[in-house]
């Protein structure tokens, strides 16, 4: 007749006698490696999260500042037309000229 395996006890296992079995031993590098590759996947799973965040708050700076480029622009479009230069340069007591610019021509001779 064949043995009938050995039953494992509940206080053998919380006593821990069952990790100096020679199997368990002779298994242990196994284990460790194992519980290394799955610290390391934890860790870089949390490394992907953190930077999935980085991300999201770096794409929503930077569509805040694109409008803030756009409507600094589009002010800046404003300011350069000449009606607005005009109402500044007004109240600054500026008025504009009243009669066209003249052309000065040097003569024929002096031209060379």
């Amino acid at each position: 007749m064949a043995e009938a395996p050995q039953r494992v006890n509940v206080t053998s296992v919380l006593r821990g006698s069952f990790l100096g079995h020679p199997y368990v031993v002779r298994n242990l590098p196994f284990v460790g490696y194992l519980s290394l590759l799955g610290m390391i996947a934890i860790f870089m799973a949390h490394r992907a999260e953190q930077q999935a965040r980085s991300i999201s708050k770096l794409s929503a700076e930077l569509s805040e500042v694109k409008s803030e480029y756009l409507e600094a622009k589009s002010t800046l479009m404003r300011m350069g037309t000449e009606s607005s230069v005009r109402e500044r340069a007004q109240l600054m007591g500026l008025v504009p000229p009243t009669k066209a610019p003249e052309r000065i021509t040097l003569p024929a001779d002096e031209a060379e």
